[in-house]
């Protein structure tokens, strides 16, 4: 590893920089609400390893939770996988943990793609 290298990933290990993935909640087919987190291409992302902890809607617990893989590529979603699952599979592209929460790297369009295979 050469003293660039070095700076290069300390520079993509920096939580100021991610985003910090925040929920949006919608109505299932039961009624009952469920939780949904973007991962956008190519964007250093911050995201809770366990969000049944942290978030509540009208006093509920959600149980349900998704992750959405939004492509700049191609302009849209990718499609969207059961959260937990994801994150499961996003650890190899994990940089950092802190907490309850993971700092994943910008994926490319095919990483994004084999996540949800």
């Amino acid at each position: 590893m050469g003293l660039f290298d070095k700076f290069k990933k300390k520079e993509n290990n920096n939580w100021e920089n991610a985003y910090i993935g925040k929920p949006n909640f919608y109505n299932g087919k039961d009624s009952k609400p469920f939780g949904a987190f973007a991962l956008t291409e190519g964007t250093l992302t911050s995201f809770p390893k366990n969000p049944r902890l942290l978030y509540k809607v009208n006093n509920t617990e959600v149980d349900e939770w998704k992750l959405m893989l939004v492509s700049t590529t191609n302009n849209g979603v990718l499609g969207d996988i059961d959260y937990y699952e994801a994150i499961n599979r996003l650890m190899k592209f994990v940089i950092d943990e802190k907490d309850n929460n993971i700092l994943i790297r910008g994926l490319s369009l095919e990483e994004l793609n084999e996540v949800l295979k």
